[in-house]
């Protein structure tokens, strides 16, 4: 494996925070690159002469001066403040949970950013391979880590925390609760009329509702400019920010490499294209998006060029090969990035349109055999990258699972069999509690083949 192979495997491998660091990195030893756009940094142009001088040139000098001078002096003042992980976890810490639920709970405080949300989705931070690491444990650890002081981090958004710090408080106003559980658009613009005529047309709406079970607390909720006065004056003493108080200096960001949005539902009048980002399946059209907004631009040196049709030295044309060789690698990381992405959401399309709970079994095989690449090739594409869709921050290996049982080709993930398993014991109304064997037999009635021994392992788990 030549050199220049080797580079486009590491490139490869690397979340776009690296990417940039390892792009400047090669600038700045190989004067034959050049970065033409910055779009992290204000499209500040970066220019390497022959003689080896970086020269920088943007519009707005001045005000990039006062804003550096502007963030020295903030920097100079000491956080003193107590930061939010470590008062968390003492809060976390003196509570009576098991090992597991006390693993999952730290994992859920250092998953929060800077306004005390979350930075990646909590599904993503169970190891589904561990004893009782499931989805009802990461709920009742959300619940406690929710109720932690300060009230209302470990949410998704300033919409959830300010529900939860309601929720928490006894003499909230049920038209608060309401608003804040799933109504907050109700709320703009804030004109209590407004307001008024909007709720009392939605609930209107709700009663005619075929089969549509209202919650018995709205029929009773009085709607008036009074009650929602209240309401407005209750939810302005929740605080948007729970963690404006605590330091910061400890928190770790994560930069998503793509992105995927719903762009409508699939009529036909749309075709399928990778090299586009376009994915057609489910029903459903998908634009999936790479993050390019902290990835600089780079480009041969023109003056590298030039120079090469005057100067024939091994030295000059051995920099602008190098130059050529990272640029490709580059653009391989992107296009292999990019349509392994849609692989994954072509896959995946159910979890991408209903959310967790919804993977299929996914491995680096499957999508190495579409693209025509090695299974490494995958394995690096999925190491260290981060997905944003609609339903949170995923690390891109989340989404491949191995089958478990299997019938006529079908496969079935290790949660799905686990959701059988469970749906088994829940209806089982014999009077003996049923055995491992007795469960697997009944799980090959299903159409799936999952041996005695795997049986144990899970409902072991729990």
């Amino acid at each position: 494996m030549g050199l220049s192979q080797i580079q486009a495997l590491e490139i490869l491998s690397l979340g776009s925070d690296d990417l940039r660091d390892a792009i400047y990195r090669e600038v700045q030893e190989n004067p034959a690159l050049i970065i033409t756009r910055d779009g992290a940094a204000g499209n500040i142009r970066l220019r390497r002469s022959l003689d080896g001088q970086t020269r920088v040139s943007s519009s707005g000098t001045a005000g990039e001066l006062e804003s550096d001078r502007h963030q020295a002096a903030l920097e100079a003042h000491a956080d003193t403040r107590l930061p939010l992980q470590d008062y968390l976890l003492s809060q976390l810490h003196i509570l009576n949970l098991t090992p597991v639920e006390m693993e999952i709970g730290e994992r859920l405080i250092g998953n929060l950013d800077s306004r005390g949300f979350h930075i990646l989705a909590p599904v993503s931070l169970l190891h589904r391979e561990s004893p009782g690491e499931d989805e009802v444990t990461l709920q009742k650890l959300l619940s406690i880590v929710q109720g932690l002081d300060p009230p209302g981090c470990c949410c998704t958004n300033t919409e959830e925390s300010l529900l939860v710090q309601a929720r928490q408080r006894p003499e909230a106003p049920q038209l608060a609760l309401f608003l804040l559980d799933g109504h907050f658009d109700f709320l703009n613009p804030p004109v209590v009329s407004s307001i008024v005529r909007k709720i009392k047309s939605f609930l209107e709406v709700q009663s005619t509702l075929f089969g549509a079970k209202m919650d018995p607390a709205w029929e009773e909720m009085l709607v008036d400019a009074e009650a929602v006065e209240e309401a407005l004056a209750f939810i302005r003493t929740l605080d948007p920010f729970p963690a404006r108080d605590y330091s910061t200096a400890e928190t770790h960001y994560v930069s998503p490499d793509v992105y995927v949005e719903k762009l409508q539902d699939d009529d036909g009048s749309v075709k399928e294209d990778f090299g586009r980002g376009i994915v057609v399946q489910g029903g459903c059209i998908w634009q999936v998006r790479l993050a390019s907004a902290g990835i600089p631009s780079v480009a041969v040196n023109p003056s590298y060029e030039n120079y090469a049709e005057q100067d024939k030295s091994s030295v000059v044309n051995g920099g602008i090969r190098k130059a050529k060789d990272f640029i490709r690698a580059l653009e391989n990381r992107q296009d292999t990035l990019l349509r392994g992405t849609c692989m994954i959401v072509k896959r995946q399309h159910a979890f991408f349109k209903s959310g967790p709970g919804n993977l299929v079994p996914f491995t680096h095989k499957d999508v190495a055999s579409v693209l025509g690449v090695h299974e490494s090739t995958i394995s690096r594409l999925a190491s260290s990258k981060y997905l944003q869709c609609p339903w949170g921050l995923f690390a891109l290996k989340f989404f491949f699972m191995a089958a478990v049982g299997s019938e006529s080709g079908q496969t079935a993930s290790r949660d799905k069999i686990k959701a059988e398993i469970e749906k088994i014991v829940r209806e089982y109304k014999g009077e003996k509690k049923l055995s491992d064997q007795k469960i697997s037999d009944m799980l090959a009635q299903r159409g799936f083949a999952v041996a005695r021994r795997t049986v144990a392992k899970y409902r072991a788990e729990g």
